[in-house]
This record gives structure tokens, C-alpha cells and sequence, in this order.
């Protein structure tokens, strides 16, 4: 199954939610790589409709999430703004020219982001963040090369349930766990700095817990949602995640889920 057509079975899966689909636009983008001036053309997202959300936060419907960045063809600067002050690239030269960044070239771009991030000193959580996002290159593309060889053209129905399959088979490949897992630790960190607010940090704890259990560590995140039902509110919104993961853990469920499945079609 092709990007395109992947991204089509979402959007087909969202569109069945609300009954109609918005068209996700793209602009290119004349762009130059700093430190040599390579010239080269980038198709930005200028638009897309989010019909859903799987439970570690990744858009599903007409738009690529995360939202692509470009990227220079020669020596792999990732434009995580439209613009830079000179003293910022100098900055951040060393890093960039480095051996080490440049073996990061097999790496998905929001990966490569966090290491350039990282490495520069961006506050911990919005490394994590940029972390998040590579976790969902990761997936995508492990979805979309376990359905590359499908028909070009499925009819909608069969769309569905191949939608409904890939979902249900989850991400097990070796680079998503490998991003997953470095996101795992950078999380504890996250949710025990307390000078982040409570909410953000819940946020996170669930994020933990989703992540377990598509790692097939049910007993570890059923005791991590059970403690974290414990400092929440019975009749929250987070509570109801909560007893919906725990759901899924006990029918030793690894695969994708959505924030619609757990309150009845309400976007949240």
C-alpha cells in the first residue's frame, strides 16, 4: 500500500465517523539548506482535517501527522521554523556537520529533530514531544510497508477492513520500539517534574500506559493505570481512558485504538 493510499484508508475511516472528508492541500515551498545553500523544493502540509485520534495522540483523517518537515538534502538541517538568525545556525553548525548527526540520516526527520533538539538544549518536554512525533513516523511507516503490496485501488469497504486490520496488528517493528522506548524513559522524567502542571503530566502517565500496553507489557500497564486512576477524578474524562485501556489489557490487546472509540464518537 502506497503513502497515499494509506493516508486515504484514514481518511476513509474518519469520513465514515462524520460522513463527509475534507481534502488534505499541500504548497510547495522553495527552500535553502544553511552552511552550503543547497537549493531544493519542499512539498509543505498547507492544510488537513483531523477526524480522530489514535490513543497516543496521532491525527487520523485527511492530514499527515505529524506535520512534515523539510529537510535538507545534503547535510540533513531539519527546519523546525520557517526562519533562523544567523547566530542560531552558527550555534548550531557544530551539530549538524557532526559524524554522529550524519549517521542519524536512516533515521526518521522528527527523530533526527529530537537529536538536534536534545543536543542544543530545548527544555525536556519538548524534546519528548518532538520524540512523540517520531514514534508516529515510526508506526506509519511500519504500517504502510506491511500493506505496500494491496491492490492500488481498494474498493471502500475492503479499505475499511484493511484499515481495520493494520489497526488491529498494532506497531511491533524494530525502530518503533526503539523510538518507543527511548520516549518511555524520557517520560518518567517528564511526570516527575512537578513544576509541570498536574494535567500535563497526566497526559503523560497515560501516554506511558498506552505505550506498555502495544509493547505487550499488560500486567505493567495495568498496574500503571491503576495507579494512576487512583489521582484521578471517578468522573473525568481521563478516568474513562483509563478504564478503557484497562479493557484492552485484559483482552491482552496490543493494537491501535482511537480517542472515539472510548467516548462514542465525541471528539476530544
Amino acid at each position: 500500500m502506497s503513502r497515499l493510499n494509506w493516508v486515504a484508508c484514514l481518511a476513509l475511516a474518519g469520513a465514515v465517523a462524520v460522513g463527509s472528508a475534507h481534502a488534505m492541500t499541500r504548497i510547495s515551498v522553495e527552500m535553502t539548506c544553511p552552511y552550503d545553500g543547497t537549493k531544493f523544493t519542499f512539498y509543505a502540509q498547507n492544510s488537513g482535517t483531523s477526524f480522530d485520534r489514535l490513543l497516543d495522540g496521532m491525527a487520523l483523517g485527511a492530514i499527515e501527522s505529524p506535520w512534515p518537515l523539510a529537510v535538507c538534502p545534503t547535510n540533513g538541517f531539519i527546519f523546525l521554523k520557517e526562519n533562523y538568525e544567523a547566530d542560531e545556525l552558527e550555534r548550531l553548525r557544530p551539530l549538524i556537520l557532526s559524524a554522529e548527526y550524519q549517521n542519524t540520516k536512516g533515521e526518521t526527520p522528527y527523530y533526527r529533530a529530537a537529536w538536534i533538539a536534545e543536543r542544543s538544549g530545548s527544555p525536556h518536554a519538548d524534546v519528548s514531544r518532538l520524540l512523540i512525533q517520531a514514534t508516529w513516523q515510526a508506526g506509519f511507516a511500519e504500517l504502510a510497508e506491511r500493506g505496500r503490496n494491496d491492490p492500488p485501488r481498494l474498493s471502500e469497504q475492503d479499505a475499511k477492513k484493511r484499515f481495520d486490520q493494520l489497526m488491529a496488528e498494532g506497531t511491533t517493528g524494530d525502530r518503533y520500539r526503539r523510538y518507543a522506548t527511548e520516549l518511555l524513559a524520557r517520560l518518567q522524567v517528564d511526570v516527575a517534574d512537578a513544576s509541570r502542571s498536574f494535567e500535563m503530566r497526566v497526559a503523560d502517565r497515560l501516554l506511558v500506559g498506552e505505550l506498555l500496553r502495544r509493547f505487550g507489557k499488560f500486567e505493567d500497564a495495568d498496574n500503571h493505570f491503576v495507579s494512576l486512576a487512583n489521582d484521578l477524578k471517578p468522573d473525568s474524562k481521563e478516568a474513562t481512558l483509563v478504564a478503557f485501556q484497562r479493557k484492552l489489557i485484559a483482552g491482552r490487546d496490543a493494537g491501535l485504538h482511537t480517542v472515539s472509540e472510548v467516548f462514542g464518537g465525541q471528539r476530544r
